[in-house]
């Protein structure tokens, strides 16, 4: 029996050195501990509010365009400008033409000013009458007026071989008439109502006593066409 004892005495003294060394070892693991968790939050990112002065700014998409770098709304400005930059006056052959000022008229006529030398340029200055020039593109004839005058007959336009003072109206003809636009055409009208409850009056049978003549309207001449 006394030898159990003095086997369990140092058996006794171990168990409580390792009780006594593990209890600093926890208590260094306990402080460690926060560091840790401490370190790891602080590489999260703080969170943003979308209405700070930080948010991002909100992204829009951008219209597309083509190898031109210009989109299908800027080439339609552009072709505006370019059409407003065109000349008023196109030059063909001897003449010159006010290509902005073309009027339709009936028929299909197509009428504008023309100047053909210096001589009709420095009578349109001066506030006198200009000529005039009609084209009928379905015929390609054309027609000239100098100021209030008749027009003259129709005919086919000149080449710059065919005469020097009103050379390339060949070629003002064929640019005019290969960019019209095609008139339309008047559609007919819907007929008139029927009404069948409606029955038309009788004519009177008596003979007027006295008929006086009636006097005959005088005659308006034919409207001047070129």
């Amino acid at each position: 029996m006394k030898r159990i004892g003095v086997v369990r005495g140092p058996l006794l003294l171990l168990v409580a050195a390792l009780a006594g060394g593990a209890a600093p070892l926890a208590a260094v693991t306990a402080q460690e501990a926060p560091a840790a968790v401490e370190s790891t939050e602080s590489k999260e990112p703080a969170p943003t509010s979308s209405t700070g002065a930080g948010a991002a700014a909100p992204t829009t998409t951008a219209p597309a365009v083509d190898a031109t770098g210009l989109s299908e709304k800027e080439k339609a400005l552009l072709q505006r400008i370019n059409a407003l930059k065109a000349p008023r006056w196109r030059p063909f052959g001897a003449c010159r033409y006010d290509w902005a000022g073309w009027k339709l008229m009936a028929d299909g006529v197509r009428t504008t000013a023309v100047q053909c030398g210096p001589e009709t340029a420095t009578n349109t200055s001066a506030g006198m009458p200009a000529s005039s020039v009609a084209v009928h593109c379905d015929t390609l004839k054309l027609s000239l007026r100098s100021g209030d005058q008749a027009w003259s007959s129709w005919r086919l336009p000149y080449a710059a071989s065919e005469s020097k003072e009103r050379g390339g109206e060949d070629l003002m003809v064929a640019s005019l008439c290969a960019n019209a636009k095609p008139i339309p055409k008047p559609q007919p009208g819907p007929p008139p109502a029927v009404n069948p409850a409606v029955k038309p009056a009788a004519k009177s049978t008596a003979t007027p006593a006295s008929k006086k003549p009636t006097a005959t309207p005088a005659q308006k001449p034919p409207a001047t066409k070129p």
